[in-house]
């Protein structure tokens, strides 16, 4: 379930894009939910997370670790996403490696093949048009 918050976020790490200054998005998931709507973005990103298994894998098994420079390879591919299709706020800590967004490429991936992020876009997208709107009749 989405965390809200009715103060106005000014917070870079949790930064949308430059059209939306303003949202009720306290929880970094619902934040990353918006950020990756695009299907082509969508698609790039599953496609990174399985070459960078993929990867890990192939290392593994034929114990060859300079396998292991291509790594940065596979945020190159979600980052073409957004390069090319989405041009949503990209963290430079998140672009390279942090926990959240670790956690939450993980979620979009099973929530994608379960069928259900989809939902979670259209979910944010009208707590998002909500809050936009209570916030211009406010005005």
């Amino acid at each position: 379930m989405a965390k809200i918050n009715n103060r106005p976020q000014q917070n870079l790490k949790n930064k949308i894009n430059n059209q939306i200054q303003e949202h009720p998005f306290t929880d970094y998931w619902d934040i990353f939910v918006l950020k990756h709507q695009h299907p082509i973005n969508i698609a790039l990103h599953i496609l990174g997370i399985f070459f960078f298994y993929s990867l890990l894998f192939t290392t593994w098994q034929m114990q060859n670790f300079w396998l292991l420079l291509a790594l940065p390879l596979t945020q190159l591919i979600g980052l073409t996403g957004h390069f090319l299709f989405e041009r949503s706020h990209i963290d430079l800590q998140d672009a390279v490696f942090s926990w959240r967004a670790s956690y939450c490429l993980g979620k979009m991936l099973i929530r994608v093949i379960t069928g259900k992020y989809q939902n979670d876009i259209r979910q944010r997208q009208e707590i998002l048009s909500n809050y936009q709107l209570t916030n211009t009749n406010l005005k």
